[in-house]
């Protein structure tokens, strides 16, 4: 995908509180959701969305590029359209009352256009008009622009929450949300946001690391306690049973170099779909300690880490102190070859 990096922490928030509070629109008890994929492709498409107070999520199949699914929203959500295996391929903004048609491209998810509401309009119109801005490193600035330039509508909130890289900008992204005035920006949404990112910004997430308790692949429960190593590397990480995996295999080699009093490896993973997640452990050659998030990074025990964004990795010592919280896994291998020596 050109999107390198899906923003977890954003993506979190959505699927907890993307339902917002505002008028449906129309009578009708449904949407409708027509779309074409770029390049005529067949496969099945996942759909997720929060509203009604739960969790909507369905399986719909996209036959030569072509695909339609119901749902029903009575307040405007956001539906996060994926592939089979969670890739993105692009978010709609819909309630019910509304027919929307969209077009989507597999690689590139802001490579968006959709039609059936103003707002959503607006928003798919920005995202396309700027896709290859936000793809990259100038994806930030390009936000807070349109965020200063229009404060009052709800198109700066929806890019705020779901296309801004939060990660190491917890901060900023409290005082950007600060700037939208209230009516763009609805409590169904901010308020879970706003939980998040001061999750983020508090002082908990770096303090000392405490024993996290957590489910492997036989389904028991084991305890991650930092004080029965010298040093831990702490991850967690999205699906990783991949072609493009690279994380895997450096955390193989590090874990040949290293007993388990001096370094634990604590791998984490926030795979959806259990059943897929436990053969593959089951079948493969890893010698580390490896756990599921059912809730993702909002799991017991993890939430006190604030993770801003997937992969993550934390470099911690037998006192629960870290020594490093980042995105690299090289780098947080150079960390703990500098502390235990190569």
């Amino acid at each position: 995908m050109a999107l390198k990096t899906i923003k977890p922490l954003l993506r979190l928030a959505f699927c907890m509180f993307a339902a917002f509070t505002a008028t449906s629109c129309g009578d009708s008890e449904s949407f409708t959701v027509e779309g074409t994929i770029e390049g005529n492709p067949t496969l099945n498409l996942r759909y997720i969305y929060y509203s009604n107070n739960a969790l909507q999520q369905g399986i719909t199949a996209a036959r030569d590029g072509k695909f339609t699914f119901k749902g029903s929203s009575q307040t405007p959500a956001i539906i996060e359209i994926t592939d089979n295996d969670y890739r993105l391929i692009g978010r709609i903004y819909v309630a019910n009352g509304d027919r929307i048609e969209c077009r989507l491209d597999r690689n590139n998810p802001n490579n968006i256009a959709a039609e059936g509401n103003d707002v959503g309009e607006r928003w798919s119109r920005f995202l396309r008009d700027n896709a290859e801005t936000l793809s990259g490193p100038a994806a930030n600035a390009a936000i807070e622009k349109y965020i200063a330039d229009s404060p009052d509508d709800i198109v700066s909130t929806l890019l705020l929450v779901t296309s801004y890289n939060s990660a190491g900008n917890a901060s900023r992204v409290d005082s950007l949300l600060e700037t939208i005035a209230t009516e763009a920006r609805p409590s169904t949404l901010t308020d879970g946001y706003n939980y998040l990112l001061q999750r983020l910004v508090a002082a908990e997430a770096t303090s000392e690391v405490r024993p996290i308790v957590y489910f492997n692949a036989v389904d028991s429960l084991e305890t991650y306690n930092p004080s029965r190593s010298k040093y831990s590397l702490i991850a967690v990480r999205t699906s990783r049973f991949k072609a493009s995996d690279t994380i895997t295999p450096q955390l193989k080699k590090l874990a040949s170099k290293y007993k388990p009093r001096r370094l634990k490896i604590v791998d984490f993973s926030t795979e959806t779909d259990t059943t897929v997640w436990k053969n593959e452990v089951r079948s493969d050659s890893a010698s580390w300690s490896r756990g599921i998030l059912i809730a993702s990074v909002a799991t017991p025990g993890i939430d006190r880490l604030g993770i801003p964004a997937l992969p993550y990795f934390i470099v911690v010592d037998s006192t629960g102190a870290q020594h490093y919280r980042g995105q690299s896994v090289k780098t947080a291998i150079d960390n703990i070859e500098r502390l235990l020596g190569k």
